[in-house]
Parts: C-alpha cells; structure tokens; sequence
C-alpha cells in the first residue's frame, strides 16, 4: 500500500488557478480519469505542465527546459511541455501534493523540501557525504539512487521519474567572511527547516534560523539572519546574491532534485510515452548535473571580480571532524539511514 503524503487541498486549488492564470491549463487531450496506460495511445496530443519554485535562469529552470526540449523533440511536437519557473509559492510541498492530487502533471522539486514525505531522502543533505560530481553520478545509476526512486514513488499519488539537481551548497554571509569552521561560530544561518541541516549547522557552533526560500533577501538585507547557503546560480536566480558580499566555496553538503509526476496521469500514459518522459527526466538531470558547476564557479569568479569576499577552505579534514556529530544524530534517530550512506560511499563510478 502506498504511503500517504500531506494533502492541500485549499492550496493546491489555488496554486491551479495560479497556473491558469499564467496560462496553464493542463493537457489538449486528456484520457479518462481512473483510466490505465492502454487508455492513452501513444499518437495522442497533450500538453505536459512542469512547475518549479525557482527563477527563470536557475538550475531547476535549466533542468526543467532541457526537459521541455527532449520531450517536444522526440515525440514530434506531439507532446508540449509548458514549464512554470517561479509560479510556485515558496513551498516545494505544494508542488508534490497538487501532483498528488493530479492538478499538475509534474514538479520538479528538491528532495530536502520533501523529505517529509519519504524521511531517508534526507540522507542526501549529509554533510561531505558526496566527493565530487563522478560518485554523484554512480550513487543515483545505483542501487542507493534505485531505493530512493522506490520509495519516492511508493508514496500515494506520485511516480518519482528521475534525478535532478539542487545543486553544491555553499555559503554566503554579509561582512562576515569564513575560511574555517571556527569562523561559523555564532553565525545565524537560514537553512532549510531539515532536521539535518539543522543539526550539521548546530554541530559547527552555527544558530539555524527557518526563513522561507522568499523572504531570503530581506532577511538577510535587515539582518534577521547573516548568512544563507546555496550555489551562486540560485543565489543570483532569486536575487539574494545581492545582499551578501562573502562566498564560502566549500560544497560543504550537495542536494539532489527529484522529478515526481501525477501517478493518476502517468499511468493513464501509453507505455511508449512513459518511457519517452522518463528517459528525459533522466537526461535532463543528467544535463542539469554537467552544465551546473562549471556554470557555478564561472558565477563566483563573476563576483570575486566584483568585490567580493571569496574563500576557499583547504582544512577539510576539520570540518568534516566538526559535523561528525551529525551523522551520530542521524543514526541515532533514523538507524536505517546508515546503510543507506554505506551504498553511497561504496558507489563507483
């Protein structure tokens, strides 16, 4: 049986009319609700509405229009993909229950903002837990990225389809530059409201402050919080690198993205179709992955120039002593989460 995730209902309605206002509208053709995959032939026309928090220009966006690209490219411009970059509210859960609910055929989310629904994808936030983009990519082609696929998609209403990503988080601060995991001592950070991010921040002497992804500009701009943690593209994206003047570039901890459609649409798809969207998803992803550190550390030479602070910890070894801790507290609560890590740290690539 599968789990069930929170339901919206209200929001989700809103998020809808939202969309329709922007011009959504969901498929031109569309099977019969309750129907199974024979009900849809693989010569119907539809269109394919794909939603993300983020800014036009941002990872996501990037993802998510390469998306858009393969998809009308493969099927002839038989299927369209309409992508809305930003349409969202600032919460990625709504985008998981409207897909839940089939108001919206997929969201193209991070998996730390749905970790609610299927915990050990919390995994993924650990810190230093991934070494570079290579064991990334072995990690999600292998068995760690097949289990998380699994339970993605046994949760009510969803088929997880594929990995994104949210990228190499790193940190930014206003006139507080840090070159050590000493210097994170008192720090005020916004981090996402993840029990694992809030315990890495904790374990580096840091106070975690919960500031919607919305309101980071002026959190930080009025001093509400002194730092946040991110890549340069999502920090430029959404307008927040503006309010910082410091970069850390640590890749201190990486988040994945997961792409999740309607179960109730996706099933009713011809089996052909599902493969044609799936295989994009991944390829996107994978494109995403390739295209987003180069692009990210050409951004942060954008702002060295600039004027800004950046840093470049070579003393490792001692955070990764300092946020051992974590992975204390994470077992401890969550102990089937260590085998999980042990399949990441075994992968190959």
């Amino acid at each position: 049986m599968k789990r069930k995730g929170l339901l919206c209902g209200a929001l989700a309605l809103c998020l809808t009319l939202a969309l329709a206002a922007c011009g959504g509208g969901g498929q031109t053709s569309t099977p019969a609700a309750g129907g199974s995959s024979a009900d849809s032939s693989s010569g119907d026309s539809y269109r394919i509405r794909v939603a993300h928090v983020c800014g036009t220009g941002a990872p996501f966006d990037y993802g998510a229009q390469e998306f858009k690209k393969l998809v009308e490219e493969r099927s002839g411009g038989r299927i369209t993909v309409e992508v809305f970059a930003g349409d969202m509210t600032t919460d990625e859960v709504e985008a998981v229950e409207m897909a839940q609910n089939n108001n919206l055929e997929i969201a193209w989310v991070g998996t730390g903002s749905i970790s609610g629904f299927v915990p050990e994808l919390g995994v993924f936030q650990l810190p230093f837990l991934f070494q570079d983009l290579d064991h990334v990519e072995a990690a999600i082609a292998g068995e760690f990225g097949q289990t998380m696929i699994d339970k993605v998609s046994a949760v009510d209403g969803l088929v997880a389809i594929g990995f994104h990503e949210d990228g190499w988080r790193n940190i930014l601060t206003n006139n507080i530059p840090i070159n050590s995991v000493e210097d994170m001592k008192g720090v005020r950070m916004r981090a996402m409201m993840d029990p694992v991010c809030v315990a890495m921040y904790e374990s580096m002497g840091s106070v975690p402050i919960s500031l919607a992804s919305g309101e980071q500009f002026t959190g930080l701009q009025n001093g509400v919080v002194d730092g946040t943690d991110n890549s340069a593209l999502y920090a430029k994206a959404d307008g927040y690198i503006e309010a910082v003047n410091c970069i850390c570039d640590i890749h201190h901890f990486y988040t994945s993205g997961i792409v999740v459609c309607s179960q109730t649409w996706f099933e009713r798809l011809s089996a052909e179709d599902q493969a044609l969207i799936r295989t994009a998803a991944e390829e996107a992803g994978a494109a995403q992955r390739a295209w987003f550190l180069d692009a990210d550390e050409s951004l942060i030479a954008e702002y060295e120039e600039k004027g800004y602070t950046v840093t470049r910890p070579t003393d490792l070894d001692a955070w990764k002593a300092a946020t051992q801790s974590t992975y204390d507290k994470m077992y401890a609560e969550h102990p089937d989460w260590e085998p999980l890590v042990t399949m990441i740290q075994n992968a190959k690539p």
